[in-house]
């Protein structure tokens, strides 16, 4: 078991979950919203592609909470994707604000939440996830170490972090731009004048339509 923990330990699969995980995440979201209001909406974290990336970082919590807690009881798994869930939500909630200025979600009208970053009815979601995953599709996952090794998985190893590295790179930017020119700032270089003219408000709204800015905390 030691081996095989070892084995899922490797970047490969860290990074195989988190890309799965933001797609996942992305359709998970919107089907979400089609069921609560009716229409899809868009919660992609990137300029690029479907990748709705806090549940990438919250699938490889979840992986690694697996690998500690895999010979552990059911509730002892749950109280731990619970709190681990809450706790990715809840840290990239306040880096967004603190750097971005804006909230991709708030659930201050929810029950039991924890300055609207967390609530008691997602935290419980994200143990119920965990505990599937943990489940489910751990063992899987485990089994699937190996194959991810090969010469042609390194390959698209290096290829997809460039992508990822490169996209969230521009989607940053992009976002600070837009933050910029909401508030009246005009482009300071040419990069800057790039950005609006690639990302201006409609692609913006487009892609974070559920995005907010407001004062920090």
């Amino acid at each position: 078991m030691g081996k095989r923990i070892k084995e899922g330990l490797s970047y490969s699969t860290l990074l195989w979950l988190f890309m799965l995980g933001s797609v996942v995440g992305f359709i998970f979201e919107g089907l979400h919203a089609v069921v609560r209001r009716g229409a899809w909406e868009n919660h992609s974290a990137t300029v690029w592609g479907p990748f709705c990336i806090i549940y990438g970082i919250g699938a490889v919590a979840v992986y690694l909470v697996s690998l500690i807690l895999m010979d552990r009881s059911i509730p002892e798994q749950f109280l731990m994707f619970t709190a681990a869930g809450s706790t990715v939500e809840y840290v990239c909630s306040f880096i967004q604000e603190r750097v971005f200025g804006s909230r991709s979600w708030d659930y201050s009208a929810r029950f039991m939440n924890i300055n609207g970053r967390i609530c008691l009815e997602m935290s419980l979601i994200w143990g119920i996830l965990g505990l599937g995953f943990a489940r489910l599709v751990f063992p899987f996952v485990l089994k699937a170490a190996d194959a991810v090794h090969s010469h042609v998985s390194r390959f698209a190893c290096i290829a997809l972090t460039v992508f990822m590295a490169m996209n969230l790179l521009v989607s940053a930017a992009a976002v600070l731009r837009w933050r910029d020119r909401r508030n009246g700032l005009p482009p300071r270089n040419a990069a800057e004048s790039y950005i609006d003219s690639k990302y201006g408000e409609e692609v913006m709204e487009r892609i974070y339509g559920n995005m907010e800015f407001g004062e920090e905390e």
